[in-house]
């Protein structure tokens, strides 16, 4: 056998054995993307992975779910954004699968969802296990201030899947000229709440014990036995939220019971705050040390609040009682003596004669009751005082009033408040990397590899030469 040939039939070993390597690496590397997540998340925000909320959801499926996207064949951006995004949960549990489903196609495949899929768009979601399923939305995947919701609202649907997490359900009062839940409820219910309203001068109370029960801004004041209904609920380990609002009368049976049994005294004065003002009428409050707002401390967004009202706790708080602060104002705020006397100045800015700052306006207090049976309740309630804090606030994705406002029913919902997963701002359409990384990558690319093939290539080529 000669050189040459012995050279050339070595050479064309190489190439074989080079494409046989390469063809067993791709295949281990499509095998390994169905079980690992082989892509590196850049986004700011981490958009494309789970946070630790929706981990903790995702391990908790033990019964095969299937998540279909619903297609009409065409592929788009929006389309690749949530298969990046539904691919981490297959990832980490083989329990789900996820698979598009063309609707033009193959509509005999979602027949029994025609209803609800009337009403849905292109890329929503159909959660499905056993005979139960949940619907999610592509309209309200993305938020007009450029935030996503993918991760939250499909963890929140696959959380009513898991035994164990019962979400609330959430009823508002009526009779007392209340708000009512027009905004929030949207929240709530894409949030897989379950929403409605009670009379409760007329209607019994929820006997589910995770039910919330929400008086929001009540222009009347309750009767003593709608007081004893609530409490008796309250004593029974049962959860309420009342939300005032410095433009709400005083309501004297409401707070006698609160700052009695409870030890909350609602001071009604006007809190304001021109110097931490945003947007023209939203002031920036400072987070409290608590379960529901822990995991909000650690996103970059912000709780705002309106005019609001501000709480005392009573000299003689029940031993019983537990209050903690949610949301306090800054130490630039002040308070006006009240809306008439605001208008009297003709200004909002701070007068000499207001009282200086800062305030707790969002406060979650705990009260522990036993029986004859030595059975101990916790019931839970949150007060607030101003009404743009879940209201407006929580449809504006820039702040983290929605955050708040999940947790605290979350926290009522057998204390768990870090069930809510974040929303996730949408990357601006720019990579930026620091100095230090640019040169490193450039170092990388520009010099380390050509010089390792160029090495390579020299170190062959000699070898062949001088053999």
């Amino acid at each position: 056998m000669n050189k040459k040939f012995r050279y050339s039939l070595n050479s064309k070993a190489f190439i074989i054995g080079a494409i046989i390597v390469v063809l067993l690496l791709n295949a281990i590397l499509i095998t390994l993307n169905g079980k690992i997540a082989l892509e590196i998340d850049f986004t700011e925000d981490q958009i494309f992975s789970l946070t630790e909320e929706s981990l903790e959801i995702v391990d908790q499926i033990d019964k095969p779910t299937e998540i279909l996207i619903l297609t009409t064949g065409q592929d788009s951006e929006l389309l690749s954004t949530v298969k990046n995004v539904l691919e981490n949960y297959r990832q980490r549990n083989d329990k789900i699968d996820i698979r598009e489903v063309n609707v033009i196609k193959n509509p005999a495949e979602v027949q029994a969802y025609m209803q609800e899929i009337a009403y849905l768009s292109v890329g929503s979601l159909i959660i499905r296990q056993g005979d139960r399923h949940e619907t999610v939305n592509a309209s309200e995947y993305f938020s007009e201030n450029g935030f996503s919701y993918i991760e939250r609202l499909t963890s929140a649907k696959l959380a009513s899947f898991v035994d164990g997490i019962n979400l609330s359900k959430v009823v508002y009062t009526t009779g007392h000229g209340e708000s009512g839940y027009t905004s929030v409820g949207e929240v709530l219910e894409r949030n897989g709440y379950q929403v409605g309203t009670i009379d409760i001068l007329t209607e019994e109370l929820p006997e589910e014990g995770k039910a919330v029960i929400v008086i929001n801004v009540p222009q009347q004041d309750f009767s003593s036995d709608e007081i004893a209904k609530l409490d008796k609920y309250l004593e029974k380990g049962g959860n309420v939220q009342i939300h005032f609002d410095p433009m709400i009368p005083s309501l004297p049976n409401l707070e006698k019971y609160l700052a009695e049994d409870w030890g909350i005294i609602r001071n009604n004065h006007v809190i304001l705050d021109v110097t931490n003002m945003v947007g023209g009428s939203y002031m920036l409050a400072d987070l409290g040390e608590h379960e529901i707002t822990a995991p909000i401390g650690e996103s970059q967004k912000r709780a705002g609040y309106g005019p609001a009202n501000s709480f005392s706790v009573a000299p003689e708080k029940p031993a019983s009682v537990k209050i903690d602060t949610l949301l306090s104002t800054k130490g630039d705020s002040y308070a006006k003596e009240s809306i008439e006397k605001m208008m009297e100045q003709g200004d909002v800015r701070k007068f000499d004669e207001d009282i200086d700052g800062p305030f707790d306006i969002l406060i979650a207090a705990t009260r522990e009751t036993g029986n004859v049976d030595y059975d101990i309740f916790t019931g839970r309630l949150i007060v607030g005082g101003s009404s743009v804090t879940f209201d407006q606030l929580t449809l504006d994705g820039s702040f983290a009033n929605e955050d708040v406002l999940l947790n605290t029913i979350n926290w009522m919902n057998g204390g768990n408040a870090t069930l809510t997963v974040r929303v996730k701002q949408l990357p601006s359409g720019q990579i930026l990397v620091s100095r230090g990384q640019f040169w490193m990558w450039f170092s990388v690319l520009v010099v380390v590899v050509p010089l390792a093939i160029l090495t390579g290539g020299l170190v062959v080529f000699l070898k062949r030469r001088y053999k």
